[in-house]
């Protein structure tokens, strides 16, 4: 009877390392199927990673080009500032050399006009003088 019992024994022991490879086969596919989702999610965010990656340098690039039209133009927008600064200063000059010319002549006018009358009061003075005219 001991025999029988060894061999209950045995087969129950049996039963329970084949539960437990069973189980541990289960557990092994089903850490299989988690590994294999896991690296695929893995191979997902990777992708994910090169495309932020190559947004963000081509972002970058156009930072740079950007910065150089803005650099480009920063530097037409001085020269034409220049230009046009030289353009006002030579125009406020003509201005001056002209509106000084206009008050050079504007001063000989009237100092031609107060010669000519002085000329035509000593004129009128003579005329009175002269024999023959007419008294008022």
């Amino acid at each position: 009877m001991a025999m029988l019992q060894d061999l209950d024994s045995l087969s129950a022991r049996i039963g329970q390392l084949v539960q437990l490879v069973q189980r541990m086969q289960s557990d092994r596919s089903s850490l299989q199927a988690r590994i294999t989702s896991l690296e695929q999610e893995r191979n997902a965010v990777r992708e994910q990673l090169v495309r932020e990656h190559s947004t963000q340098q081509e972002a970058a690039e156009q930072v740079r080009h950007h910065a150089a039209q803005m650099e480009v133009l920063r530097k037409q927008a001085e020269l034409t500032e220049a230009g046009l600064r030289e353009e006002a200063a030579r125009c406020r000059s003509d201005y001056d050399t002209v509106r000084q010319s206009l008050q050079a002549s504007q001063d000989e006018t009237q100092r031609l006009r107060s010669a000519a009358l002085a000329a035509q009061q000593r004129i009128d003075a003579v005329l009175i003088r002269l024999p023959g005219a007419p008294q008022e």
